[in-house]
């Protein structure tokens, strides 16, 4: 298809749901997106939508991000998630109480104008030891400058379960954990440096945790601590594993890199588990972002890990790698069941989509482990290299940077969701050294049709497949990223949650 082509909308293809009279021109009766109002739908003050995870009853949990995208600046007063239940109709704004019962965390210095709470930075449904489902999500920034003695502290990784009684999803602080509480479960050596206490007068520092996704052998969790310690050691992030009782049974702290001799800081952002992974060499990559000491941006690499459960052990197994050594990032990924590898990326102006990057697997491993492999002094000699992808996807290209790249596990369809909002799929055939890839043309879900002043920002984030219910889940945020002075007292924006339906979508016919 012709570049930047774009095929018009299938009848009940697209539902979007949010709050009443908050659809801007998506409800003058002009366009083939239906509206839903959801009485009670409304997230907190200064809490914009984010990651989303769906469990097996179709109930969708949506985390939230402040307004400024960056959780070191907050601008709430709690830390939630949001629940929709599409069967019900119905909406829940979940508070998160603190360890002593506070669902209100302003910042004690008035200058942050009563900014406070914390993020919840993603979330994810696993199956629990009782064969229950939970959700867990975890907190970049879950203490932002209260006194803790007072108001306690809120969770760095937290869970949700049904209750029996009323069938609701609940908070289940049994099961989740401070840093503290985190590091009390750990050997002496492994808290004080995934734990660490960066300021007596603060609580111990959890350092970021940003992304989280479950094993599929051991089932424990794997999760990117995006912060370094900032003192006597390194800004480098780490790689942390739990498992569900919240006992620490891994810890791998990134190494100083300094690729010909230049000196970057490494902060883990992204990690996705291979399922098809052995016992004790359980497989999954981390994307990260990278910067110099001068604070310039530095194009984001992969790079693949093995987790040793009766080790407890992770080990890097290729160094970390570019697709191409033109500036562009690898930006986020997604496995398919067979193993195959697929890195959505960024052109260097970090706005704009570039090819799909697919990496399947041949034999016992993908080519970011074959070809570049960990070993020797890698942070210094190989790290940042290009590995080229066995394939580049054409046409996929031509939107804005992509912000949710999902599996259809019915179809093996990878679905891409790009900043602007132009929703594409790629439908693979064969495996290995044999695969085809056909290109669907770029949908357009009509963000611009919700937009508010020019001073905001209207996108798409991590969406999330019930493939049951044949349908996409796309978080649709609004958030402000200029025209406001940070910080500023904290109040609400409308956000939505967008339906894509996928036998719509990837009808052939």
């Amino acid at each position: 298809m012709p570049a930047g082509s774009e095929t018009e909308l299938p009848a009940n293809l697209l539902t979007i749901y949010g709050a009443p009279g908050t659809f801007g021109e998506l409800g003058d009766g002009a366009s083939p997106t239906r509206i839903t109002e959801v009485p009670g739908w409304g997230f907190g003050p200064g809490q914009a939508a984010f990651m989303s995870a769906v469990s097996p009853d179709g109930t969708v949990f949506i985390s939230t991000t402040p307004f400024t995208d960056d959780q070191s600046k907050l601008t709430g007063t709690d830390m939630e998630l949001e629940i929709f239940e599409p069967e019900a109709g119905r909406f829940s704004r979940l508070v998160i109480p603190s360890t002593r019962g506070r669902t209100s965390l302003p910042r004690f210095d008035p200058g942050y104008r009563g900014v406070g709470g914390g993020d919840t930075s993603d979330v994810i449904v696993v199956p629990g030891p009782d064969g229950a489902d939970r959700v867990v999500f975890t907190s970049l920034m879950p203490f932002y400058g209260w006194d803790t003695s007072v108001d306690g502290e809120l969770p760095s990784v937290g869970q949700l379960r049904r209750d029996g009684g009323s069938g609701r999803w609940m908070y289940d602080a049994s099961a989740s954990r401070t840093a503290a509480q985190l590091a009390a479960r750990a050997p002496a050596t492994i808290a004080a440096r995934a734990f660490p206490v960066l300021n007596p007068l603060e609580p111990r520092s959890p350092r970021g945790p940003s992304s989280i996704a479950r094993l599929p052998r051991s089932g424990h969790l794997v999760i990117a601590q995006y912060l370094g310690t900032g003192r006597g050691g390194t800004d480098n992030g780490a790689l942390l594993v739990l498992d569900l009782d919240g006992r620490v049974r891994a810890h791998w702290q990134y190494p100083q890199v300094r690729p010909l001799g230049v000196e970057l800081v490494v902060n883990p952002r992204e990690v996705v588990a291979d399922p098809t992974s052995e016992p004790d060499d359980e497989r999954f990559v981390l994307i990260s972002d990278a910067r110099g000491l001068d604070y310039s941006t530095q194009p984001f690499p992969i790079q693949e890990f093995s987790y040793s459960a009766s080790t407890g052990t992770i080990t890097p197994r290729s160094t970390a790698v570019r697709a191409v050594q033109d500036g562009s990032r690898m930006e986020s990924a997604v496995f398919g069941a067979d193993g195959t590898l697929y890195v959505a990326r960024t052109k260097q102006d970090g706005l704009r989509a570039e090819t799909l990057a697919v990496y399947p697997k041949l034999g016992r491993e993908r080519g970011l482990v074959s070809r570049t492999p960990a070993t020797g002094n890698w942070p210094v000699d190989t790290w940042g290299i290009a590995n080229p992808p066995d394939y580049l996807v054409v046409g996929t290209d031509r939107g804005g940077l992509v912000r949710s790249i999902s599996v259809d596990p019915s179809t093996g369809a990878v679905l891409l969701a790009g900043l602007n909002g132009l929703v594409q799929t790629v439908r693979p055939a064969g495996r290995g050294s044999r695969m085809t890839f056909r290109t669907g043309q770029p949908i357009d879900v009509g963000l611009s049709r919700l937009r508010g002043p020019s001073t905001r920002y209207v996108g798409v984030r991590r969406g999330s497949v019930d493939a049951e219910r044949r349908s996409l889940w796309l978080p649709v945020n609004q958030m402000v990223l200029d025209g406001l002075t940070w910080p500023y007292p904290p109040f609400k924006l409308d956000q939505w949650l967008l339906r894509v339906d996928l036998d719509v979508l990837l009808n052939d016919g």
